[in-house]
């Protein structure tokens, strides 16, 4: 007779790890809200994620307002291969949206760029709104069953993006409708994109790029908004590295 494999907790909260069998992890205002929402019992088992890598089986105790998990059992999952998005940051909504769409596609770090046709948008993306970007991240991540979610930095201008050399390996493109081809990936890959913001780069910025080794690769013929062409972008590189 063949035993059932036991399914996986189907409610996931974020917590700050490291993740010990037998360790008790104090749970956070959200994550409690979360279990509440979820009509999450006293002693029923959950997954927990800290965004690093770190994932856990634990059991949940509940203590009025207050809440705990108890670890059953953890693990470490491998980072994924490095995929970067430098990203005009055009309106912060949809720079939100995006962030949660880019963590379920395996994005690991979010560089929104300060340009010259990004000034001008009223309601931009900028230094302030990064925590925020981080929650939605870890909200997007308990709900896709990943176990890492990407960085999201502060604003910066595209000179100062490019400055530091890519690692070694890593294949930078620049969303071009007029560019080449993707290239072939393998899985372990690394890759970094520079997307324009509404309007696109401006040819200073477009010089930078270049110049630092970007090299213009198609997405297809149509004018994507930002945050388009950056989920297409993950998209096409996932699939290209599943060969």
């Amino acid at each position: 007779m063949t035993g059932r494999v036991a399914a996986p907790p189907a409610v996931a909260l974020y917590a700050r790890g490291p993740f010990q069998a037998g360790g008790v992890i104090i749970l956070e205002s959200d994550e409690i809200q979360h279990l509440k929402v979820r009509r999450v019992g006293d002693g029923a088992l959950v997954r927990l994620v800290d965004a690093r890598g770190g994932v856990a089986t634990a059991r949940v105790s509940l203590e009025r307002e207050l809440a705990s998990a108890r670890v059953v059992a953890a693990t470490t999952v491998a980072a994924p291969p490095l995929t970067e998005l430098l990203v005009g940051a055009g309106d912060k909504e949809r720079f939100f949206d995006l962030v949660e769409k880019a963590t379920e596609l395996g994005a690991t770090r979010i560089v929104p760029l300060l340009t010259e046709h990004a000034q001008a948008v009223a309601t931009r993306f900028t230094a302030a709104h990064v925590e925020k970007a981080h929650r939605r991240a870890r909200e997007a991540l308990k709900q896709c069953g990943a176990a890492w979610a990407p960085a999201v930095v502060a604003p910066v201008a595209v000179a100062d993006a490019v400055r530091v050399a890519a690692p070694h390996g890593v294949l930078r493109l620049l969303a071009d409708a007029e560019g080449a081809t993707l290239p072939s990936l393998r899985e372990s890959d690394g890759v970094q994109w520079a997307i324009g913001p509404e309007g696109g780069f401006t040819e200073a910025e477009l010089a930078a790029l270049t110049g630092a080794g970007f090299r213009t690769t198609s997405l297809g013929r149509a004018t994507l908004r930002f945050d388009t062409a950056a989920l297409a972008a993950l998209a096409v590189t996932a699939q290209s590295r599943l060969g």
